[in-house]
């Protein structure tokens, strides 16, 4: 299968809804999916944030038939659906109707095989299941989740070892940008429910702009979108309501607001949340099918809380645990547990909250440990690992379930911001000296320095990009947002 056109997007499908008219079954459980040809000559196998892009060449090998054009390939698939019209009784005998899609490994011996089922006149009855089978669902969707994330990863490290050593510049996105402090995720970037691949930043006019990467354009601009400057935003797929949702911040006014994206309708304001301190940071929350808002906060009076408010702008809760500062703030979902938590980057310590119980989880400290200001959690390995960057130049590396330091390297004398993961052994870190280092995670080294910032890197994120495949997205102090790929 060619690496270029074939991507494997793997976030947890939760809910289901009105779709299209085919299934995918393994185990007697359900996924809705839909089969569609694409502009870029490809077909596109899709179930919910569930995706697969297949060209002929693909198909020719998974299925033993030549295909002379797309077209071919696409009527292929269909009329295997059509010719195959069977119900969730008699899944497990009908041998003829099963499409093999097998991610192979180029040593040719591992595949997935995935049933893909056709069924029209047994729709109601299908949906009608799905109500009684959520929990079986939601483990067989984990189930899938893991195996793919696997197989990702073997593919990825053959693929893509020596493709984070070869990052170099590409192109400046942006000098107009705004970056009014040095917190994590001042851009937000993310594929959408409608296959755009999405920048989203702010100016010094304290507008938003949404830019699409696909064809390198800007799509909107929302004027005054805040009354003070944008200092910070999120994103989240409403798989329920088919909705691309965004969280923008603004420190200065101590407001959130949540935007639709598909049509920049404003659906909440938040306004006030700390007018005795400072709004730094705010992240969505999805538990037990319902969608909260948390917020980072600091009073004056060295009271530092989580807020936590539903998506009426109704405040529910409050996490209160240390007089910290709490600079960044994002959500973990561990699949095994079904389990939401809570991790913060605080002045002084890493705190993760099991947000079941509202209660501390674990403090990850570790002696002249101080200004968080980015984590991430790698989850790909054996064990959960959470890595965060400090003020005081050291990348460090925890045991996210025992809180215990695993290793620390010392990447820089001054402060380190943003961090992105490129796979289990290179991250990405974003430094005050104006450069973007690539760490050798595993090697505890630095493998080389970007450079092409005229001030320190603040955020940094990968994203796969349809025209020069998986690159990295930077932005500075210097207004700049700057495309970084490993082409030559």
């Amino acid at each position: 299968m060619t690496p270029r056109n074939s991507y494997i997007n793997t976030e947890i499908i939760d809910n289901l809804i009105e779709y299209e008219e085919f299934f995918l079954i393994k185990n007697n459980n359900v996924f809705k999916f839909s089969i569609e040809k694409t502009n870029i000559n490809n077909i596109n196998i899709r179930c919910k944030n569930y995706e697969i892009y297949l060209n002929e060449n693909d198909l020719s090998i998974l299925t033993n038939s030549l295909f002379n054009n797309i077209d071919e390939a696409y009527e292929y698939i269909i009329n295997i659906f059509e010719n195959n019209k069977v119900s969730i009784k008699n899944i497990n005998i009908n041998k003829e109707m099963k499409l093999l899609i097998s991610f192979l490994n180029y040593n040719n011996k591992k595949n997935i095989e995935i049933t893909l089922v056709y069924n029209k006149e047994n729709k109601n009855l299908i949906l009608n299941d799905l109500k009684n089978k959520y929990k079986e669902l939601k483990n067989e969707v984990n189930y899938l989740k893991e195996k793919f994330q696997l197989l990702k990863n073997e593919i990825n490290n053959l693929k893509n070892n020596s493709g984070a050593k070869s990052i170099n510049f590409l192109n400046d996105i942006t000098n107009n940008s705004n970056t009014y402090t040095s917190l994590d995720n001042t851009f937000s970037v993310f594929k959408s429910i409608d296959n755009i691949l999405y920048l989203i930043y702010s100016n010094k006019k304290k507008s938003i702009i949404s830019y699409n990467l696909n064809n390198n354009k800007e799509i909107k601009e929302i004027k005054n979108a805040h009354e003070q400057y944008i200092t910070n935003f999120r994103y989240y797929l409403d798989n329920i309501n088919r909705k691309d949702l965004l969280i923008s911040v603004s420190m200065c006014d101590n407001n959130i607001k949540i935007w639709n994206i598909n049509n920049w309708e404003c659906l909440l304001n938040i306004k006030n949340i700390n007018n005795k301190g400072i709004l730094n940071s705010a992240c969505f929350l999805n538990n037990n099918e319902k969608l909260y808002i948390l917020t980072s906060n600091y009073n004056y009076n060295n009271s530092e809380s989580i807020k936590v408010y539903d998506f009426n702008g109704n405040k529910i809760s409050e996490i209160n645990d240390s007089n910290d500062e709490t600079f960044f703030i994002d959500t973990y979902y561990n699949n095994k547990l079904s389990r939401n938590y809570i991790i913060t980057g605080n002045e002084g310590y890493i705190k993760s909250y099991d947000y079941n119980d509202n209660n501390l989880y674990h403090k990850y400290y570790d002696k002249d440990n101080y200004g968080h200001l980015s984590l991430t959690i790698n989850d790909n390995d054996k064990d959960i690992k959470l890595i965060e960057s400090s003020c005081d130049g050291y990348i460090r590396i925890w045991n996210f379930d025992s809180g215990i330091l695993i290793n620390k390297l010392k990447i820089s004398n001054d402060k380190l911001f943003g961090i992105c993961l490129w796979d289990n052994n290179y991250l990405f870190v974003g430094c005050k000296d104006k450069t973007i280092k690539l760490i050798d995670i595993q090697n505890n080294k630095i493998i080389s320095s970007l450079i092409g910032h005229n001030d320190f890197v603040i955020s940094i994120k990968k994203i796969n990009h349809p025209q020069y495949g998986q690159c990295i997205i930077s932005q500075g102090f210097d207004n700049k947002i700057k495309l970084w790929n490993n082409i030559n």
